[in-house]
């Protein structure tokens, strides 16, 4: 027996039997849906889907290593400007041990050339009986150059959130005195100064302490004299220059 479809059709006569078709008959059926909208607001919920475990784990690995990526940079930062406060320090350190360098130096070029002078007029003195106002030039020379002072600078520095300086002098020579100092020119400072001469002594220091009045530390350039005496009372200026770091250009005998 042959399956058979029998189609329906409602009519004004009541519902009767309008086709019958076989299994093997085309069927072509035109549906049409249509929706109605509420005029209320709809609200769409979706549920996403859930993620592998594989996705998890791709997802806690990129995290991971963002958070190292953060930590190394921020490592390094802090690396970068440690090192640069450690290679100013060596610089400051290094330039100190010039000053010293360049302080006995000075000695010993300056005593070389008067003793040389001294012996080579007393030589000419004994020989001929001459020359002895030179020899008495000499004397004084040797005699001063025995207490001279020998003023450098080993170490100098700021503190950015105050505006505050300092430099340390150091003496390589004999007994010296500070008196003070004079503002020569660049960016406005003032030291602090002391009612009396500050005694330096063989090997000795002090530290001069001022504070800028216009610009940050570390932008500073300026000059100052600064005036000091021997025992003996032979009076000195020194020129100290500060770009970026301070260190003494000139030094006069008067």
């Amino acid at each position: 027996m042959q399956d058979k479809i029998i189609i329906l059709k409602n009519t004004k006569d009541g519902v009767v039997r309008d086709t019958i078709l076989t299994l093997q008959d085309t069927l072509r059926l035109d549906l049409k849906q249509e929706f109605v909208l509420p005029k209320e607001d709809i609200f769409i919920h979706t549920i996403a889907e859930p993620l592998s475990i594989v996705e998890q784990l791709g997802l806690w690995i990129g995290i991971i290593l963002a958070s190292i990526t953060i930590i190394y940079t921020l490592y390094s930062i802090y690396k970068l400007r440690q090192s640069d406060k450690d290679t100013q320090l060596q610089l400051n350190e290094l330039k100190g041990i010039i000053g010293a360098i360049e302080a006995q130096n000075s000695i010993a070029t300056e005593s070389n050339t008067i003793m040389t002078g001294y012996f080579a007029e007393l030589q000419n003195l004994l020989s001929t009986g001459t020359g002895s106002s030179e020899l008495a030039v000499l004397e004084q020379k040797r005699f001063r150059l025995s207490v001279k002072p020998r003023l450098y600078i080993n170490t100098s520095g700021y503190a950015g959130y105050s505006g505050e300086i300092h430099l340390t002098l150091n003496n390589r020579g004999e007994l010296a005195y500070y008196d003070g100092y004079e503002f020569l020119d660049g960016d406005k400072v003032e030291f602090h100064t002391w009612q009396k001469s500050i005694e330096i002594t063989k090997d000795g220091r002090i530290q001069l302490q001022g504070k800028t009045m216009s610009v940050h530390p570390k932008d500073l350039v300026f000059k100052i004299k600064i005036f000091y005496h021997d025992q003996e009372d032979f009076k000195y200026e020194s020129i100290i220059e500060w770009n970026k770091s301070a260190k003494i250009i000139e030094t006069v005998e008067l």
